[in-house]
C-alpha cells in the first residue's frame, strides 16, 4: 500500500515529467516550424489544462517597440484589447515578477505579472490568475511560477526570432528592390550630351538615398531642335522611380512626335501622369525647346524651381512662366509659355530643391545668390568643373547638416 509521502513523491515526479515533456513538445513544435497559432495552443494547453492556471493573458511588444500585441486571452470574461499603448505596462515593469493584483484590462484582475526578457529588454508580459480566488491550498500560479516563466520565455523568444528573420528577409527584399530601382533610375539619365557649335550641355545627379526622385534629360529632335527638361517627383522609393521611368518615356515619345506644340505637349503629359499616379503623386517639371535656326528658346515651368537664365550681357532672370505641377489636377488650370532670345554667351542652369533649399547649421539656405555667384565665377571652366564647384560649395555650406534632398543640375551654354 502506497503511503501519503510516497504518493506525494510520485505526484512530484509525474509533475516534473510532465513539465519536461511540455518543454520538449513546445521546443519540437518550434523546430518543426509550427505556426504561431499551433505554438500558442501548445502553450495554453500545458498551463491551463494540465496545471490549472485559470486566467492567462500574454502580450508581446512589436519589433518597433511602438505597441503591445495580444497573443493569448484565455479564461477571462469579456474582451481583452488586441493591443495596448507602449507605456501601458510601464508601471508593472519594476525589474521582476509582480505578485500584486493587476487592474486595467477591462476590469479583469490577475494575481501575477511576469515580464519576459530578451537581451535584457522586456519583450512580453504574462498576466495570470487562478480559477478560484479562494480555493484551498497553494495557488497554481504561485506553485508553477518558475515553469510559467521558463515556458513563456522559450515561446516568446522563439516567436521574436521568427519575426526578426522575417523582418531581415523583408529588408533584404526592400534593399534588392531599391538596388534595381536605382539601376533603373541611372538608366534614365543621359550618358551622351548634345555638344556642337551651338550648344554645350552637361548634368550632375546625386540621390539623397539609395534612390531619388529627380530626373533630367536632353535630346535632339531632328537636326535643329534640342529638348532640355528637369523633373522632381513627390515621394521617394520604388514607386517614385517607376513613375519617373514612365514619365521619361512619355516625354521622349511626345516630343519626338511633335516638338512644336509645347503647351499641348505639357497638357498631354499632365493627363498621362494623372493616369499613372491616380492623384497620389505629382511631378514638378521644367521643359524647354531650343531652336538652333531661330536662336530662340521656348519653355514651360510646371511648378519647378525656376531655372537661372544669364544672357550674353550678364543679365539674369528666373524662368518662371508655366503652370502648376503635373498630376495635381486632371486638367491644368492654365498653361503659358515663356520665350528668351538666345545669343552666344547665354547660359541656362536648371536645378532641384536639394541644392538651393539646403540649410546650414545656422538655418540659412544655400539660396540662388550663391548659385549665381558660382555660375558667374565659373565662366572659364567646363560645365563639369562648374558642377563640381557647386557640389563642393554645397557640402562646405551645410557643414554637419545632413543633405536635404537629391541634388540635380542640368546646365547649358550657348555658343
Amino acid at each position: 500500500m502506497v503511503d501519503k509521502r510516497e504518493k506525494r513523491l510520485i505526484g512530484k515526479l509525474e509533475l516534473r515529467e510532465f513539465k519536461l515533456s511540455a518543454l520538449l513538445d513546445v521546443t519540437r513544435a518550434i523546430n518543426s516550424k509550427a505556426s504561431e497559432k499551433e505554438l500558442l495552443a501548445h502553450y495554453s494547453q500545458a498551463l491551463q489544462i494540465h496545471l490549472g492556471i485559470g486566467r492567462l493573458v500574454l502580450y508581446t511588444v512589436d519589433l518597433g517597440r511602438s505597441f503591445w500585441r495580444l497573443l493569448i486571452a484565455n479564461g477571462v470574461s469579456g474582451e481583452v484589447p488586441d493591443s495596448q499603448s507602449i507605456d501601458f505596462f510601464n508601471k508593472l515593469n519594476s525589474g521582476g515578477i509582480s505578485l500584486v493584483g493587476v487592474e486595467g484590462l477591462n476590469n479583469h484582475s490577475f494575481d501575477i505579472v511576469i515580464p519576459v526578457y530578451k537581451d535584457d529588454v522586456v519583450i512580453a508580459f504574462v498576466l495570470a490568475g487562478d480559477k478560484e480566488e479562494d480555493a484551498p491550498g497553494m495557488s497554481p500560479v504561485v506553485k508553477h511560477l518558475n515553469f510559467i516563466q521558463t515556458l513563456t520565455n522559450i515561446l516568446v523568444v522563439a516567436l521574436r526570432n521568427r519575426e526578426l528573420v522575417d523582418e531581415n528577409l523583408r529588408q533584404a527584399g526592400v534593399r534588392k528592390e531599391l538596388e534595381l530601382a536605382g539601376e533603373m533610375q541611372a538608366m534614365l539619365l543621359p550618358k551622351i550630351w548634345p555638344k556642337d557649335s551651338k550648344i554645350d550641355v552637361s548634368g550632375y545627379y546625386q540621390p539623397h538615398q539609395e534612390i531619388g526622385g529627380d530626373y533630367y534629360d536632353c535630346f535632339l529632335v531632328g537636326d535643329d531642335q534640342v529638348v532640355m527638361c528637369m523633373a522632381d517627383v513627390s515621394g521617394k522609393g520604388v514607386g517614385a522611380a517607376i513613375l519617373m521611368s514612365n514619365f521619361q518615356a512619355n516625354v521622349r515619345a511626345i516630343f519626338n512626335r511633335d516638338v512644336q506644340s509645347l503647351i499641348e505637349n505639357v497638357k498631354e503629359l499632365n493627363t498621362r501622369v494623372m493616369a499613372s499616379a491616380q492623384g497620389e503623386k505629382f511631378i514638378t517639371f521644367f521643359v524647354s525647346v531650343f531652336d538652333k535656326k531661330l536662336n530662340a528658346l521656348e519653355y514651360v515651368n510646371c511648378g519647378h524651381n525656376p531655372p537661372l537664365w544669364i544672357d550674353e550681357q550678364g543679365h539674369s532672370i528666373l524662368l518662371e512662366r508655366g503652370a502648376v505641377g503635373l498630376g495635381m489636377f486632371s486638367e491644368l488650370p492654365a498653361v503659358v509659355s515663356g520665350n528668351v532670345e538666345v545669343q552666344a554667351g547665354c547660359s541656362l542652369i536648371c536645378y532641384t530643391d536639394g541644392l538651393v533649399e539646403q540649410e546650414n547649421e545656422a538655418g540659412d539656405e544655400f539660396g540662388m545668390k550663391r548659385l549665381e555667384d558660382i555660375v558667374r565665377r565659373g565662366e572659364e571652366k567646363t560645365l563639369e568643373e562648374m558642377h563640381a564647384t557647386m557640389v563642393q560649395s554645397l557640402q562646405k555650406f551645410r557643414g554637419s547638416n545632413p543633405p536635404l534632398d537629391d541634388t540635380a543640375l542640368l546646365s547649358c551654354r550657348f555658343r
